[in-house]
């Protein structure tokens, strides 16, 4: 093989590359409009609870968790109808977007499955249904608290799964971290018995010199869903900017 023959195999792999990365840009610059979604879904759950910013004198908890975080919910049906009814509508939404990108770029993405683990939330909800409602008052003792798997009945749980279900079909590790970082709050909040409790480990790593009692953040229910949809946001906003640079994308 000439030189010559040898630059022209180099150029056809290198512009192959540069098709190849055109490509995987444009099938999944359009991952901002879900990621923007769920934190929108996510956010406007804070209107199911009492004060979701401020703080109360006296807080009933209802297990399980209808609202998605352990405080006190304006009503259990309502909690209830929310998700089942903005569930299936992040669903269709999703559906349809990814349809319509299809349809123009020609190019698809594997968001079915996301949009059954989304759907799987219903039937999450359906078990919990099933399980007997308890009241949890302030200073309840921990051994009469709901025990951590059943703590993790929430449907933020289901939302996180779903994040990191739609992180796979976009090849996207920021949307998995997002993902992680719901599921591990979620777990953190909604396993401990009193929201934002810290353990003694954590207080000394923090350096309150709580001693062996812990703490508790002075955090309500609509403080952790800003964070728990930051992380979402912030994903939607650099993928949406990049796609309007490149309007083909």
């Amino acid at each position: 093989m000439s030189s010559t023959d040898g630059k022209r195999s180099v150029e056809i792999l290198a512009e192959l590359d540069r098709l190849r990365d055109r490509t995987r840009t444009r099938t999944h610059n359009g991952a901002w409009l879900p990621a923007l979604a769920v934190a929108v879904l996510l956010l406007a759950s804070t209107a199911l609870y009492r004060t979701p910013f401020a703080q109360s004198r006296t807080t009933v908890v209802h297990h399980p968790y209808w609202a998605g975080l352990p405080d006190e919910q304006r009503h259990p049906v309502l909690s209830y109808v929310f998700w089942f009814v903005g569930v299936p509508l992040l669903v269709a939404a999703t559906g349809t977007w990814y349809g319509w990108r299809a349809r123009r770029l020609g190019l698809r993405v594997s968001w079915p499955l996301f949009a059954g683990t989304g759907l799987g939330v219903l039937l999450l909800l359906a078990v919990v249904a099933a399980v007997p409602r308890t009241e949890i008052q302030p200073g309840t003792l921990v051994d009469q608290q709901p025990g951590w798997w059943h703590g993790m009945l929430t449907p933020l749980l289901s939302i996180a799964v779903a994040v990191l279900a739609l992180a796979w079909a976009e090849r996207s590790p920021a949307l998995a971290a997002a993902g992680a970082w719901i599921a591990l709050l979620t777990a953190w909040l909604c396993g401990s018995p009193r929201l934002g409790e810290l353990a003694p480990w954590a207080t000394d790593i923090l350096g309150w010199q709580s001693g062996s009692l812990g703490g508790q953040l002075a955090l309500r229910p609509g403080h952790y869903l800003v964070l728990m949809a930051l992380p979402l946001v912030v994903f939607a906003a650099v993928r949406a900017a990049r796609s309007r640079r490149r309007p083909d994308a």
